[in-house]
């Protein structure tokens, strides 16, 4: 049976990220930090399960190709992670909608799944109406407020050591900080 996963930012080719958050991610720069996240993605997602990036996915100069000609270089490594990818966009997101196709089943500014919202910035509280918010953006800023499940590398890697949360851990571990 499929997992569905999350995940956001994770800023495959951003030259400054681990000097930005380098405390929950690896690598001394950012060819290694990228090797280490898609190693770590993909020592839990397995081919059929399905993977959501919700935002800030790859950085780039427009017209820096991959080895195929088709997308930018630091996108095409979302290409060499396990599953099937869906991407919700984020404000870092300014490759073209064919650029992403090449790696993603499907692209969306926001998206419901299972009674949540799926967002790459969290959603403004009166727009909540009654679901909870899976989202990106604050890193390692979590908001404090149940309605808000922070899915970035940094909070996944603060929560449970892997740079990604299954959806059933998410929603029980979010079941069980309530009952606190």
């Amino acid at each position: 049976m499929s997992k569905v996963y999350f995940t956001s930012d994770t800023h495959f080719g951003h030259a400054s990220i681990v000097k930005f958050v380098g405390q929950w991610r690896k690598g001394s720069n950012s060819e290694e930090h990228d090797e280490w996240l898609i190693e770590e993605i993909n020592k839990v997602v397995r081919k059929r399960d399905v993977l959501y990036i919700l935002g800030d996915i790859a950085m780039g100069k427009p017209g820096t190709v991959d080895k195929r000609g088709i997308g930018w270089y630091n996108l095409s490594k979302v290409g060499r992670l396990n599953g099937t990818k869906k991407f919700i966009l984020g404000n870092h997101d300014d490759m073209t909608i064919e650029a992403y196709r090449q790696y993603a089943q499907i692209i969306r500014g926001m998206d419901r799944y299972k009674g949540f919202w799926l967002s790459h910035c969290p959603i403004h509280p009166q727009e909540l109406r009654g679901r909870k918010n899976i989202h990106g953006h604050v890193h390692a800023n979590s908001i404090p407020d149940d309605n808000y499940i922070n899915v970035c590398v940094e909070a996944n890697m603060m929560r449970n050591g892997t740079p990604i949360i299954e959806f059933e851990e998410l929603k029980n571990r979010k079941r069980l900080e309530n009952e606190d």
